[in-house]
C-alpha cells in the first residue's frame, strides 16, 4: 500500500482546543489542515477530503497551500478516486467531497445524518448520488482497513486502523490533534464525549499504534516529501 499526507492549509490554533489539560491557556500554536490518501491493488482511497471555502478559511485564519497543484505527482485526478473515508462530517474533512466522481463512500451513521442536515447543498447532493456505506460500530474493508466509530471528539467521530510493513497505525481523525495526544496520553480539547477520547488514546497507546492525524505538521517533517504539501508515509 502507499499512503500520503496532503496538507492544504496551516493556521494558528490555540494549545487548549489540542489539549484538554489546558482548558485556560491562551498560548497558540501552527497546525496542519491535512487529508490522506492511500493505494493498493490499483484502488485509490480518500481519507477525508479537505475544504476550499475562503470565506471559511478567512473566518479560521487558515491559509492555502496551493496543494492542488501538486496532486498530479500522486494521483491523476480526483475522479479517480474509488472511495472515501469520511472520519466525521466537520467542514474540514467533508466539504470537497464535491470534487470527487461517483466513490462509494464510508462514514459513520452519526455523521452521515449530520451532514445531511447541516452540510453545504453540493455536499449533500454527492451523498445522495453515491453508494453510502454507514457505520454505526465498526467496518472491514477489503480484510486491510479497519473503520471504527469512536464518538470522542464528534458523536460519530471515526479512526482507520491498519497494518503495514509489520507496524500498525491508525489514522485518527481528529481523535488526535498531535501525534503528541496519544504518545503522552493528553486527551484533546474539544469533544462531545472526553470519555470516549480518552478510551480511545488508552487502548492506541496500550496497542503501540503510530497516530496518523490530520493537523500535526510534524507529520510533514516526519516522513519524505514528494512535494512541497505531499508527504509519502508508506
Amino acid at each position: 500500500m502507499e499512503l500520503y499526507a496532503i496538507k492544504f492549509g496551516e493556521s494558528s490554533f490555540r494549545l487548549r482546543h489540542i489539549y484538554r489539560d489546558m482548558p485556560n491557556s491562551e498560548e497558540t500554536t501552527k497546525i496542519a489542515w491535512s487529508y490522506y490518501i492511500a493505494k493498493f491493488n490499483d484502488i485509490t482511497i480518500a481519507i477525508d477530503t479537505g475544504f476550499r471555502d475562503e470565506n471559511v478559511a478567512k473566518k479560521w485564519g487558515i491559509t492555502f497551500t496551493g496543494v492542488e497543484q501538486e496532486l498530479s505527482s500522486i494521483i491523476d485526478n480526483l475522479a479517480v478516486v474509488d472511495m472515501v473515508i469520511i472520519t466525521h462530517s466537520h467542514f474540514d474533512h467533508i466539504e470537497n467531497l464535491d470534487l470527487y466522481g461517483k466513490p462509494e463512500i464510508i462514514i459513520s451513521k452519526t455523521d452521515y445524518e449530520n451532514a445531511l442536515q447541516q452540510c453545504s447543498h453540493s455536499i449533500i447532493d454527492k451523498l445522495n448520488q453515491c453508494h453510502v456505506v454507514t457505520v454505526e460500530n465498526e467496518y472491514i474493508y477489503n480484510d486491510l482497513l479497519r473503520f471504527r466509530v469512536i464518538g470522542g471528539h464528534s458523536k460519530g467521530s471515526s479512526v482507520v486502523y491498519f497494518e503495514a510493513d509489520n507496524k500498525h497505525y491508525v489514522i485518527t481523525g481528529d481523535e488526535c490533534y498531535w501525534c503528541d495526544n496519544l504518545i503522552s496520553n493528553r486527551p484533546i480539547g474539544v469533544y462531545a464525549s472526553t470519555q470516549n477520547n480518552e478510551r480511545f488514546i488508552i487502548e492506541s497507546q496500550r496497542d503501540k499504534l503510530i497516530p496518523l492525524p490530520f493537523h500535526d505538521l510534524n507529520i510533514f517533517e516526519q516522513y519524505s516529501n514528494i512535494t512541497n504539501n505531499i508527504v509519502r508515509i508508506l
